[in-house]
């Protein structure tokens, strides 16, 4: 009877190893912050700046893969790339993290970009939240709640749109209806980028 639940316990070990197993791979963030921790310890201050600054560029991907979900699909006829996500440095153009994709249709085509952490946001929001600047800039309108300013001419234009003082979203189009710019606007889901954290 003693060996029979001995057996038992050690088929529920076996059984349970390989969900253990994963559980045990270290985060690459903390791992990386594990090792700057060490690095400081050992009074190794450069080794222990440059893991605390891939860690934090960890973050920041993990941050811009997030963003890139808040990419719209394609409207129906029309074709799109992979979003794509981009940490860039500081000492280009201001730094911050972007995500961006293309949209086609026949010689039609449209560009979203979400920009956040990023110096060149303020003049931005600035200009949003004075009328007088804003008019001069373009057409003001809600967006799905949100402040967008329209500058359309002809066949192409853009909409900017700011969330929550922390985003910015622009949508230009070439060879696109002010129509077809709009819907791919109203179709991004800006409460999520506004609880993205």
């Amino acid at each position: 009877m003693i060996l029979n639940n001995v057996s038992r316990f050690i088929l529920i070990l076996c059984l349970l190893t390989p969900s253990i197993l994963p559980a045990e791979e270290q985060d690459p963030v903390l791992q990386t912050i594990e090792q700057a921790i060490e690095e400081y310890k050992q009074q190794n201050y450069s080794n222990a700046a440059t893991n605390l600054d891939y860690a934090s560029q960890l973050i920041r991907q993990k941050k811009g893969e997030a963003l890139s979900a808040f990419l719209p699909e394609p409207m129906a006829g029309w074709a799109a790339n992979e979003g794509t996500s981009q940490v860039t440095a500081a000492s280009l153009f201001g730094g911050g993290l972007t995500a961006e994709r293309d949209y086609t249709k026949d010689d039609a085509k449209v560009n979203i970009v979400i920009v956040t952490d990023s110096p060149l946001l303020q003049p931005m929001i600035m200009m949003f939240s004075n009328p007088i600047f804003a008019a001069s800039a373009g057409q003001f309108e809600l967006i799905n709640g949100y402040k967008g300013i329209t500058n359309y001419h002809k066949t192409g234009g853009d909409i900017s749109i700011v969330v929550n003082n922390r985003f910015l979203v622009t949508v230009k189009g070439r060879n696109v209806s002010r129509e077809d710019l709009m819907a791919y606007a109203k179709n991004i889901d800006f409460k999520g980028i506004a609880d993205l954290p």
